[in-house]
């Protein structure tokens, strides 16, 4: 058995799953120098379409950055090409479980940036922050003179991030450089920074422009919070809330089980229960977050696609946007 598939063994086995019952959920990434990786797209789509594996892989110059999920045989396929690439060595890989397929479809695409923040000239695979391992986490963020950054999206924020952390309430990846650049112009500005991400790949990122910006002393989480709810029992845990997912469970537990929040189909916002008992709510149509931000064409739109819904359903059929893995996915991700 390969390193990478003895990895996916282990960890399943630490939350409690086991590879031969229902899917393998792999999220991973590696900033790396691909001037090739066009070629690259080709061999990776057949290979997940050949061992049932479905998801979006993002390939560009400066790396591969990804979500896919699989039975774990067809799992097993994609780790053994990883493993014989050794380009990809110390490619970033969390692992976690779940009852059925998370996707529709398997997408891999060529994109200028393998997450989006829009200055190309910041390469985190010349120069980035430090590293910090999940287990040593905890003792950084408790450190009172240590900002911790959430570099993910509001959408992201509003069902969790750890204790303390700054929400510096982006819309999308794009627009932490203008936030980050406000923060270095504070004469006041902290020392030291930590910064986190679902993945790990975001706040990799991010700290490489802020070591751009003449930060000295930053952190990032590796492996992200993801890497962090795998290997910090509950217990110990600074993490409050549910982690937000670019997937059909839309969010995950600290045990990495599939959360309690649903997807609002018009605006794409998690959704608690509560959310769902707000009078602004209304199946496939709106809630309380986007109620205001469509017009009654769309409105009319959306009613009309929840019918049919509900038609196929009643007929016992699936139907394309009942799905929420078959929303278009966010840019950021993961």
């Amino acid at each position: 058995m390969g390193r990478l598939r003895t990895e996916m063994t282990d960890a399943l086995a630490r939350l409690g799953a086991a590879t031969g019952t229902g899917f393998v959920v792999a999220a991973l990434y590696k900033f790396v120098d691909l001037p090739d990786h066009a070629g690259w797209q080709s061999r990776l789509q057949a290979l997940c379409e050949a061992h049932a594996v479905r998801g979006t892989l993002l390939l560009a110059h400066e790396g591969i950055n990804g979500t896919i999920c699989a039975p774990g045989d067809g799992m097993a396929a994609v780790l053994d090409w990883i493993e014989a690439e050794p380009r990809l060595e110390g490619l970033s890989l969390k692992f976690s479980a779940a009852p059925e397929q998370a996707f529709l479809r398997m997408k891999v695409r060529l994109k200028r940036e393998i997450v989006t923040l829009g200055r190309p000239e910041i390469n985190p695979s010349r120069t980035t922050g430090t590293y910090v391992e999940p287990r040593d986490w905890n003792r950084l963020v408790d450190d009172p003179d240590v900002m911790v950054i959430d570099t993910r999206n509001g959408y992201e924020t509003a069902i969790g991030t750890f204790d303390g952390a700054v929400d510096p309430q982006t819309d999308s990846f794009r627009e932490f450089p203008e936030w980050a650049a406000r923060l270095a112009a504070d004469p006041d500005r902290p020392r030291k920074l930590a910064m986190f991400c679902t993945g790990g790949i975001r706040c990799e990122k991010a700290s490489a422009l802020m070591q751009d910006m003449g930060f000295e002393e930053v952190f990032h989480l590796k492996g992200g919070i993801l890497k962090y709810l795998e290997e910090v029992p509950a217990e110990d845990s600074r993490w409050q809330g549910e982690c937000f997912v670019f997937d059909g469970r839309v969010a995950v537990d600290h045990a990495l089980r599939p959360g309690r929040y649903d997807m609002c189909h018009a605006c794409r916002m998690p959704l608690s229960d509560d959310d769902k008992a707000h009078p602004a709510y209304a199946p496939g149509v709106s809630c309380h977050h986007c109620l205001d931000m469509t017009d009654e064409a769309s409105r009319a739109r959306f009613a009309e696609r929840q019918r049919q819904i509900t038609l196929a359903r009643a007929r016992g059929e699936s139907h394309l946007g009942a799905d929420p893995r078959a929303r278009k996915p966010r840019r950021d991700a993961v």
